[in-house]
């Protein structure tokens, strides 16, 4: 993986993160936004739309400004 010259800022969730890489795993994005295990977690990118699956070490072109979500893939508790 290449290096851009500056931070990238990419958003997980709404939540600020970012990398000095131009491509992270799926795993890197979740877990890296403490998504942990990400096993247990989806990845989507809203811009472009692109549904990640499970597929935890395809690499994902990081932009400046992307925002992903992260999806539990379980049951949401109640209180």
């Amino acid at each position: 993986m290449s290096q851009p010259d500056h931070p990238t800022v990419y958003f997980v969730n709404g939540e600020e993160e970012s990398t000095t890489e131009d491509e992270l795993s799926v795993r890197s994005v979740l877990e890296g936004a403490g998504f942990q295990p990400a096993e247990e977690y989806t990845l989507k990118s809203q811009n472009p739309p692109v549904d990640f699956d499970s597929d935890y070490n395809r690499l994902v072109k990081v932009h400046s400004h992307q925002r992903f979500d992260a999806l539990h893939k379980g049951p949401t508790p109640t209180s």
